[in-house]
């Protein structure tokens, strides 16, 4: 083991360098030391600081509590430290400090009072201007420090935890008001200026950056102890810096999204039965279209082949000729229809499954846009819930839509990828991209609805889309689905509910 000695030297330049001020009193209350701090705080070069008197820093009752900390010390009372105290400072004006004293002993005999003093006016100030905004905030509010202490914790808080500020203020145990064991809130992340994986490790895909304050986060989350049926709330931290940028506390906002998210959900659940009426509705008209009007179709065609006169005359010559204009006619009718069945509810999709759909859609593209157009499928081939292909099929007919119709590429392909509890499926191109905004809802007033609709039926079966893409570099549509049950789209599109 090394021993370490620190010398007289040593000493000096930890004193020296220290970050809070430091300065030692004789008896008599002149200054005979101090460091490179104390001249910040006091505003006095440090040889101008040493010799002068205690008095001419301190007045009034600041004056008087010097006097009493120093009458305590010498009886060898217990008081609470660090103190407040206020200065005076060489341009006049007062700071407010948390002060520590100690009394300097040599040969068993007190000679003089040695302190460490920190400047804490902005943090006052900030304390108090924060106490004024949350007390009479309805939201509810709590602020931490740079310890993790809790200096604030508005009424508002109060009525939706249940937790009276008098017992949290003080303490680190704002956990307790939300989680059944210890862990970090979003404020305690924000004041340990925690990054993106760690805030990611707490709050699974439920948080996002703030579009308003740098450095803060929002996310939403079901807290199960909050209410009988257990809450949704939806909650915003952000940084409080320092004059020179450094985060010395954090304030965490806080909205109770229950009767929200419970209409987002009854919303979701509807806009599924519409849904899957609209999609019985294509199956029906197809199925029509198909049996009825392709079948009166293709008769005509017959009959037109058997109407067609032998002759060599002119005039048979010429009903002939508009014979198999007419035919030709009925057959474009044909090929339209069967066309617009296939966009209805493509039957190959019934028939074959999502795999033969999907390259049935891509020589469909090459052949309608001129987009070459390939498919690649990955992991192990299973059978998928019907409802599964469905979406998957409807997501990327949407999306080489809009390549076809916007995107002006050469190339495009269907990557789909099967995992042990998921799929996904994604649609790119080379064509020219446009700039994807932080939220897809605003993508529905740039008027880019079909990407909207994209989103909305991947949230019918609990899935996500996401869009990546940059103007000149082409654009990505991904869709992930977990896997459910044949028996088609879960009642319940709500989240599943726990305690994270």
């Amino acid at each position: 083991m090394v021993r370490f000695q620190l010398t007289e030297q040593n000493y000096r330049e930890l004193f020296q360098n220290a970050s809070d001020a430091m300065l030692i009193h004789d008896m008599d209350g002149r200054t005979v030391e101090a460091n490179r701090a104390s001249e910040k705080l006091f505003g006095f070069p440090r040889a101008e600081l040493i010799g002068k008197d205690v008095r001419e820093f301190l007045v009034g009752e600041f004056l008087e509590r010097a006097r009493e900390i120093r009458r305590k010390l010498l009886a060898g009372e217990e008081f609470s430290q660090p103190y407040g105290q206020r200065v005076l400072r060489k341009d006049g004006s007062l700071r407010r400090i948390e002060m520590s004293t100690s009394l300097v002993m040599i040969g068993g005999k007190p000679v003089g009072f040695q302190h460490v003093a920190r400047d804490v006016t902005e943090e006052k100030l900030t304390a108090e201007l924060l106490a004024k905004i949350t007390d009479g905030s309805p939201i509810a509010t709590f602020v931490i420090d740079r310890q993790h202490r809790i200096t604030h914790w508005n009424t508002a808080l109060e009525a939706m935890t249940g937790w009276p500020a008098a017992e949290m203020r003080g303490t680190d145990r704002q956990w307790q008001a939300f989680y059944p064991e210890k862990r970090p809130t979003m404020a305690d992340l924000i004041v340990d200026g925690a990054s993106t994986n760690e805030i990611e490790a707490y709050y699974r895909g439920k948080y996002r950056k703030s579009n308003l304050i740098e450095g803060a986060y929002e996310a939403e989350d079901f807290f199960r102890s909050l209410s009988p049926s257990g809450t949704w709330l939806h909650f915003t931290a952000s940084p409080i810096r320092s004059e020179n940028g450094d985060i010395v506390a954090a304030i965490e906002t806080l909205q109770d999204s229950t009767e929200e998210r419970q209409l987002q959900e009854s919303m979701h659940y509807y806009v599924q039965l519409i849904t899957r009426a609209q999609e019985e509705e294509r199956k029906r008209l197809a199925r029509d279209l198909h049996d009825d009007l392709s079948s009166a179709l293709l008769l005509l065609i017959r009959r037109f082949d058997l109407a067609a006169p032998a002759g060599r005359s002119k005039q048979l010559t010429a009903v002939r000729t508009t014979l198999e204009e007419l035919r030709t006619q009925a057959v474009q009718a044909l090929d339209y229809v069967r066309r617009y069945v296939q966009n209805l509810r493509p039957r190959i999709l019934d028939d074959l499954g999502l795999v033969a759909a999907l390259d049935w859609m891509a020589e469909d593209t090459d052949r309608n846009y001129q987009i070459k157009t390939q498919v690649n499928v990955a992991g192990r081939d299973r059978p998928l819930p019907g409802e599964v292909q469905l979406l998957l099929f409807r997501i990327a007919q949407e999306a080489l839509t809009n390549v076809g119709r916007h995107a002006r590429a050469k190339t495009a392909t269907i990557d789909l990828e099967y995992g042990e509890e998921s799929v996904s499926l994604t649609v790119s191109d080379d064509g020219r991209g446009f700039t994807v905004p932080a939220r897809l809802e605003e993508l529905a007033s740039a008027g880019r609805l079909g990407i909207m609709g994209m989103a909305e039926r991947a949230k019918l079966l609990q899935g996500t889309l996401e869009v990546k893409s940059a103007p000149g570099e082409g654009t990505r549509v991904i869709v992930r689905l977990p896997l459910v049950e044949e028996s088609g789209w879960p009642a319940d599109t709500g989240a599943k509910h726990h305690d994270h």
